[in-house]
């Protein structure tokens, strides 16, 4: 049975990774390739991962990424994001259960299949030219999953008693 305090967590993480989400939104992209984001709401997707398991983890990112379609985007933004989350989140969990990968490598990883994710979805949309950003994306996706990583960490760190049972 599901907790009453475990699924109020997992609400307000939900939220939290709308709002920055919708917030990242507002900053123009740092780069003329569509895509390059810092994956601010990605903080809150690592820190769920590593205190509350994988099905919770599941549960936001769908609710982040059907929320944020929905709000702010398009079919078509959802099914970039849908592909670019279900990669990601897939490739992170095997990497974490691994344990070959710190928190910001799994984060990195997660940020370069993000974008694997989303070319993948691209190539069906606008063909092989789409496959021309996968260097670009690639570096992009492990440094901006590094500064997530890295911020996810710090607040897991400093947050033990949020996370706590």
């Amino acid at each position: 049975m599901i907790k009453v305090k475990t699924v109020a967590r997992l609400s307000v993480m939900t939220a939290l990774s709308v709002l920055l989400g919708y917030v990242e939104g507002l900053f123009p992209p740092p780069v003329a390739i569509p895509g390059i984001k810092l994956g601010l709401a990605n903080v809150i997707i690592i820190m769920i991962l590593y205190t509350l398991g994988t099905k919770q983890t599941w549960a936001v990112t769908v609710m982040k990424v059907s929320l944020c379609a929905l709000l702010f985007g398009s079919a078509t933004s959802f099914l970039y994001s849908v592909c670019g989350a279900v990669l990601s989140l897939a490739v992170m969990i095997v990497a974490k259960r691994s344990k070959l990968f710190s928190i910001v490598g799994v984060s990195s990883l997660g940020g370069i299949f993000h974008n694997m994710g989303q070319l993948i979805c691209a190539y069906f949309f606008i063909g092989k030219g789409a496959l021309l950003h996968i260097p670009v994306l690639c570096l992009c996706g492990a440094l901006c999953g590094v500064l997530t990583g890295l911020a996810s960490q710090i607040i897991i760190k400093r947050g033990r008693g949020i996370f706590a049972e």
